[in-house]
């Protein structure tokens, strides 16, 4: 496996950050993040995203765990991408909702692949909520990850 750090967690801005160097071109890494038939190989089972344009909406799923759904904010192909999602489960709510901003700076061969998920401080008006959730998403960004960089690295994408 490539370069790869673990999650930190921002507690001040309730924040949760994870960069990794991937093995690939940046164009593969975008189709990993982008395309629902290349997100459901490394991130939970099922992906559905209705367009890749901001606005749209879709949803991820892992077994056990249920459906999340999302709406996305930005595309700036092949540099940024972002969607706010909601992991509480219920209703989609959009001011409850926590957003996910990937980054992709190509080097050379590699990219170097930044995820920042924001909004953590809108999730409960209880702060060990509010906490217990960045632990949350901080364990699950370093296994998620994880998993896209062995994918890429492994998979012609």
């Amino acid at each position: 496996m490539t370069n790869t750090q673990a999650a930190v967690v921002d507690t001040d801005r309730y924040t949760v950050s994870r960069t990794v160097v991937v093995g690939a071109p940046r164009a593969k890494v975008w189709r990993a993040l982008t395309d629902p038939a290349h997100i459901a190989k490394w991130f939970g089972q099922t992906a559905r995203i209705d367009a890749l344009e901001v606005g749209a909406r879709g949803s991820f799923g892992w077994d056990g765990h249920g459906e999340f759904p999302l709406e996305i904010t930005e595309v700036d192909e092949p540099e940024t991408f972002a969607y706010r999602w909601f992991t509480q489960g219920g209703d989609f709510d959009f001011d409850r909702a926590t957003e996910a901003r990937f980054t992709l700076v190509e080097e050379g061969e590699t990219t170097v692949l930044t995820v920042v998920e924001t909004g953590f401080d809108r999730l409960s008006d209880e702060e060990e909520t509010r906490r217990g959730q960045l632990e949350s998403n901080r364990q699950g960004w370093d296994g998620e990850l994880d998993e896209l960089v062995a994918y890429l690295e492994a998979a012609s994408v």
